[in-house]
């Protein structure tokens, strides 16, 4: 039986500078792959953060809108408030007033609640895409806006306490018919010109309805207070975001 040789190759060894740029090729295909994938994250991060940035500034304005309305109800409310309180403090004066009574102890405990947009903020909360905020003082300070919301809501709460008993001592003081004739066919409430009696008229009914007056003007200056700052820190708030991301106010 014929047995077949293979022929032995003998490989010339390469020189070992060919080796070398062998593996510096490698070493420098994959440092580029790395980088060009670096900066397409990068990238597309930047845009992602341009999209949160445009979406706070979006909200803020919507803040803004909301709390200078709220601020202006707040101020003409309380202003009739100060007025029922000044009367209510002053027997002599109640009953040439009644119609001033029935119409501000209808209308000047009544506040609107604030709703402030935390859309945007809430996702990049919930997402963990805080870390996509690049600049650090601008995450600190939207952040330090959000935070101040909690504190409105306690206010606000407050309020609806002091408003519930309010309400409660109103009961003793007010006829209810006459203010069932107040509200029109579209929900206003209007001012009467009879001068229609009050329910109860002894000092100790007056006093706890003028108590619980007084304690909520107490706590609507609180909120009024709180909802300028609101206002004033949207305002900055906005202002640094168009700024740093060269963003137009339109």
């Amino acid at each position: 039986m014929e047995v077949h040789h293979h022929p032995q190759l003998n490989h010339k060894p390469k020189p070992w500078k060919e080796y070398l740029l062998e593996g510096l090729m490698i070493f420098v295909a994959v440092t580029m792959g790395f980088f060009a994938e670096g900066i397409r994250e990068h990238i597309n991060n930047n845009q992602k953060e341009k999209q949160f940035v445009f979406s706070l500034t979006e909200d803020l304005k919507d803040d803004r809108q909301k709390l200078e309305i709220t601020i202006l109800g707040l101020q003409k409310s309380k202003k009739m408030m100060d007025s029922l309180i000044d009367i209510l403090g002053d027997q002599a004066a109640i009953p040439t007033h009644r119609n001033e009574i029935y119409y501000w102890g209808r209308l000047a405990p009544r506040i609107g609640t604030l709703t402030v947009n935390m859309r945007t903020y809430e996702q990049l909360k919930n997402s963990g895409s805080f870390r996509l905020i690049s600049k650090m003082d601008v995450s600190n300070k939207i952040m330090a806006y959000y935070e101040k919301i909690p504190y409105m809501h306690q206010i606000e709460n407050l309020y609806s306490e002091e408003f519930a008993n309010y309400k409660r001592a109103a009961s003793n003081v007010f006829e209810p018919t006459v203010f069932a004739m107040q509200e029109t066919e579209n929900g206003n409430i209007i001012k009467g010109t009879d001068n229609p009696p009050l329910q109860k008229t002894a000092p100790a009914f007056i006093k706890q309805l003028n108590i619980y007056a007084i304690y909520m003007n107490g706590s609507r200056k609180e909120i009024i207070k709180n909802d300028e700052d609101l206002l004033k820190n949207a305002g900055e708030l906005l202002h640094d975001l168009q700024k740093e991301y060269n963003l137009k106010d339109e």
